[in-house]
Order: C-alpha cells, then sequence, then structure tokens
C-alpha cells in the first residue's frame, strides 16, 4: 500500500517532533507515505526523505492563498509518476482545505480516498468561532460523504459522522495514543507543592493559550474558588496567542497571587503527578490528550463535555463533566474536589484504572492499518 497524504502539520519537518514520531511508526505497514505540507517559501523547509519510505514535500507557496494550488501540483507530480495507481490511498489530515484537494486528486488519479478527523467539526462553539469554519464545516458535509474511509479520534465524533449516513463500516475510531505506561512509572524530577511551597492547594491546566482552550472561562470561575480556597494556585502552562490578553484578566481580577501562567513544559509527568486536580476547560476537542496524560499520572479531572467526555471521563466515575458555558459549576466541580481528599482519591484511582484500557501502541497501529485497508478496498469497489 502506497499513501499519499496531505497535511497542515509542519512539526513534521521537526526531527524531535511527536507527530513525526508517529508517522515513522505507522510507515512501518506501507511500501511508501508521501506527505505534502501547507508551509510557506521563507520558512525554509526543503524536500526531504526522512525514511526509507517516506518523503516529505513543503508546498513552499509564496503565499498561503496557493497552498491548495502548490499541494495539488506537487501531487500530481507525485501519482503522474506512477505507471499504476490501484494500490494508493489518498489521505488527508481534515475535511476541509486539505480534505478539497485530496478529493481532487482522488477523483482525477481514480485512487480511493481516506479522510482524517482530529476536531470535533459538529461542535456550536467550534462553528462559530470563525466564519471560515462554518465554510469549513459545509465542506466536511460534503467530503465525509465521499471518503472511502474515515478516521474518528473519540466516539462523539463517530456518532456525530455516523449521523451524517456515512457507513459504519467506512469510520474507525483510533484515538491518540498515550504510552500510559510511561506516565505511571516515570518519577518525579521535582515537586509543585515543593516549587510552590505557599499554596495548600494547586490546580493545573495545560495546553495552547488559544481562544478554543477556554483559559479564560477558567480563570473566570477561579475568582469563585479563592473564595472558599484562598490558599490555592490555579497554574496554566502552555504558549499561544492569547497570553497577554489572559494576563490581563488575571490583573483586572486582582488574581496575580493566585493564578500563574507559565510556559509549556517538557516534564509534563511530574506537573500532573504533584497538582491536586487537573481542569480541562476547552471550548471543543476532538479526543483530549493531556486530559489521558493526567489520569495516567493519577491527577483527579475536571473538564468540559467535549472530546472523551463521557467515553474515558465519565462523570461522577473517573471525572467530573460540566457544560462548556458555565463558570459557576465549573467553579463548583473544582470545590468540590479541593474540599474532598476521598472523592479525589476515587476518582483518581477509577481514571487511571480506566486509561489502562486503552489501546496499546500495537493496537493503535494495527486500527491505522485497518482504516487505510478498509478505504482502498471500498475505493475498489466503488472505482469498479
Amino acid at each position: 500500500m502506497k499513501i499519499l497524504m496531505i497535511s497542515t502539520d509542519r512539526d513534521l519537518f521537526d526531527p524531535t517532533s511527536a507527530v513525526r514520531m508517529r508517522m515513522l511508526e505507522q510507515s512501518e505497514f506501507l511500501d511508501k507515505l508521501c506527505i505534502i505540507v501547507f508551509a510557506k517559501k521563507g520558512m525554509g523547509y526543503m524536500e526531504e526523505k526522512i525514511s526509507r519510505n517516506i518523503h516529505l514535500y513543503p508546498t513552499n507557496s509564496k503565499h498561503k492563498a496557493f497552498y491548495l494550488s502548490d499541494a495539488y501540483a506537487i501531487g500530481k507530480r507525485i501519482l503522474s509518476k506512477e505507471a499504476s495507481r490501484k494500490h494508493w490511498l489518498v489521505s488527508t489530515q481534515d475535511p476541509f482545505e486539505s480534505g478539497t484537494i485530496g478529493y481532487l486528486l482522488a477523483l482525477f488519479f481514480r485512487t480511493s480516498f481516506h479522510v482524517q478527523l482530529h476536531t470535533d467539526p459538529f461542535s456550536d462553539e467550534w462553528k462559530k468561532e470563525r466564519l471560515i469554519n462554518r465554510i469549513r464545516f459545509l465542506l466536511a458535509l460534503f467530503l465525509l460523504h465521499k471518503a472511502d474511509g474515515v478516521r474518528v479520534v473519540s466516539l462523539r465524533v463517530f456518532r456525530h459522522v455516523r449521523a451524517l449516513g456515512v457507513s459504519r463500516e467506512c469510520i474507525t475510531k483510533v484515538p491518540i495514543y498515550v504510552d500510559v505506561a510511561h506516565f505511571i512509572k516515570t518519577k518525579l524530577s521535582f515537586d509543585l507543592h515543593q516549587s510552590y511551597g505557599e499554596y495548600s492547594h494547586i490546580v493545573l491546566s495545560m495546553g495552547r493559550l488559544e481562544h478554543e482552550k477556554n483559559f479564560n472561562k477558567l480563570i473566570r470561575a477561579f475568582r469563585k474558588v479563592r473564595q472558599a480556597f484562598p490558599d490555592t494556585l490555579l497554574l496554566i502552562a502552555g504558549n499561544g496567542r492569547e497570553r497577554e490578553r489572559l494576563l490581563s484578566l488575571v490583573r483586572s481580577f486582582d488574581l496575580e497571587k493566585n493564578v500563574k501562567i507559565i510556559p509549556w513544559a517538557r516534564d509534563v509527568v511530574s506537573y500532573y503527578k504533584t497538582c491536586d486536580v487537573y481542569v480541562q476547560p476547552s471550548l471543543y476537542e476532538g479526543w483530549g490528550l493531556a486530559v489521558v496524560e493526567a489520569m495516567a499520572s493519577g491527577a483527579p479531572v475536571v473538564m468540559t463535555d467535549v472530546g472523551c467526555a463521557g467515553e474515558i471521563v465519565r462523570n461522577e466515575e473517573t471525572g467530573l463533566v460540566i457544560p462548556t458555558d458555565d463558570e459557576d459549576l465549573l467553579a463548583d466541580a473544582i470545590d468540590r474536589l479541593l474540599a474532598d481528599k476521598l472523592l479525589r482519591t476515587r476518582i483518581a484511582k477509577a481514571g487511571r484504572d480506566e486509561v489502562k484500557k486503552l489501546a496499546t501502541k500495537a493496537e493503535t497501529l494495527m486500527l491505522y492499518k485497518t482504516s487505510w485497508e478498509q478505504a482502498l478496498i471500498h475505493g475498489h469497489k466503488r472505482l469498479k
């Protein structure tokens, strides 16, 4: 099997990135993997072969407006060299811009078409975030019906896609793999309570400082938490465009003593293991990687009803789940865990036991392989 993949993830050019490592692992099932990545010319990326069967192709576009046409031209050049395209699959990172180019290439060269869905475009919060998202949603409705195979990351998104009328046999649920054993076994390199010894409790949240992560709602909710627990720290770790706005919000509420926003850290295990509560306040998620990592590390979790909520994080069992738009309920959930050590212990244990049931790396790789193979088979049937 050979795959032409259309991607927007420029971390593929970073030899140390997690996404590059995943591609190296997944390519073991493939004869060839060609990945076209949207990128501007000034970014300095070059075509490169990173393994025996993986080739990276940056679009090196003059402007992002040319990403689609440049990606199509590169894809056409790659597929035109093939004498037979029977075993080729075009796979796209999303059913939006990259999906459009993938569909056109698959249509022109009569190959099977596979779509990956990492986010939740069916979320009202996602659709109303930007006008372009509403256009992307319409694209997704069209392209998901045209796909020979769809890979989703959560049961929530699986159900949405299935509700569109897409055949169950065409959809494969493959969550992002987490090495649960690593988070369980890794020893501490530091303790948050030693680093921030003046606080009796530490509430942690980690992620990109972007609108969809909803940190502003968490900061607003924390005003109420501080009233009940004045010596509690909210620690937000991450980088992103919202940093200055969030810091300004902290100052406006006079929370500088109780809320700290620090850069993203590599040693996430020690953060998870030594916080008292982990909070994921996102407006939408495809899955919720940080939540799974926190649960594997033994942290009791509060999260909004997105992504893996209801699947991995079940309310009152393996975590506390609250609506995305209610800061009072978010504050109440944090208060409950801070006030009740037995509840924290029970939920933390149940959460860790739950994530131990997730697919192993070998099982996850087989699910990827199954998703591609099913798309190839369905594509052959459709083309006949």
